[in-house]
């Protein structure tokens, strides 16, 4: 026989109230452990949790003084076997030892007139922070590139990530040249390219500082190459700024660095705000300071 057992409404509702009521309590008590626990939301995600650096290298100094046609002005430019003692100012005025073939730029020390920016400084971290932006991470690292154009390389500073292979190119239609590298914590390289070829180098540790590249058949051909384990890094542009993007928030310790001086700054600690863009003061390579590292 069957029975029909009759069931209050009101009761019924009171049911389904409690039992929403629990899962409410439930969702809003529990979701913060279960954020936690899910590491593919890890506190990185947030864009709050980011911000940058931005500033400028500059020359405070007299731009007259004549050290400083040391590391700017027009250079001559030699062929032969004895390029590099002419180019030294080894090799006497000898047509039958040297020919001039043109002149370059020294491109040593390029300074802005109307901002006294410094170009080509190194800004960075020296050591990786304990998280670094997703964006850093989701994309895979492209090729670097970095190429010998008749008495010089281009780029004449860059970054590379420990991960990304250096490409080495000669776009020079009819010289010979060379990539000499001189990391300190890794073995040296030295790569002899033929007209139009090219050849690659994958970086093995971080270096402190950038290293020298030098054609051993151009000496006045140099490039510096800094090799990080983090993408915490700008070259400067012309105007002597830069920018670091996407930082973890807190306080960070920089270094400035320039090929004329060594370390411009060694420290420079600058805290990040959360979404904000901390600018810091100018960072100054001067007179004195040059005078005092390429003087006795």
């Amino acid at each position: 026989m069957n029975v029909l057992l009759k069931t209050d409404p009101a009761m019924s509702n009171r049911r389904f109230d409690s039992l929403v009521g629990l899962a409410a309590a439930f969702i809003i008590c529990g979701l913060p452990a279960v954020l936690a626990a899910d590491e593919t939301q890890p506190a990185s995600a947030d864009k709050a949790a980011w911000g940058s650096v931005t500033g400028r290298v500059v020359f405070e100094g007299d731009m007259a003084d004549p050290l400083l046609d040391r590391f700017r002005g027009e250079l001559p430019v030699y062929a032969g076997r004895r390029t590099q003692r002419a180019a030294a100012g080894l090799e006497p005025d000898n047509p039958n030892a040297v020919r001039q073939v043109g002149i370059e730029i020294n491109r040593k020390l390029i300074i802005d007139k109307s901002t006294r920016g410094i170009k080509n400084a190194f800004v960075y971290l020296r050591k990786a922070p304990e998280t670094v932006h997703p964006r850093y991470t989701e994309k895979e690292l492209e090729d670097a590139s970095i190429v010998s154009r008749h008495t010089r390389y281009i780029p004449r500073a860059s970054v590379v990530r420990l991960g990304q292979t250096v490409q080495l190119k000669n776009l020079s239609p009819n010289q010979i040249t060379n990539f000499n590298l001189s990391p300190v914590r890794s073995v040296a390289v030295n790569y002899l390219l033929k007209p139009l070829k090219h050849s690659e180098w994958t970086p093995q540790r971080a270096e402190r500082f950038p290293i020298r590249i030098q054609n051993d058949l151009q000496p006045m051909a140099k490039a510096w190459l800094l090799i990080l384990d983090h993408p915490y890094a700008a070259v400067t542009a012309a105007d002597g700024t830069f920018t670091i993007p996407d930082l973890p928030v807190g306080k960070h310790r920089l270094t400035v660095w320039h090929e004329t001086m060594g370390y411009v700054e060694k420290f420079v600690d600058v805290t990040v705000e959360a979404g904000k863009t901390t600018s810091i003061p100018n960072c100054k390579l001067t007179l004195e300071k040059l005078r005092k590292k390429h003087q006795p």
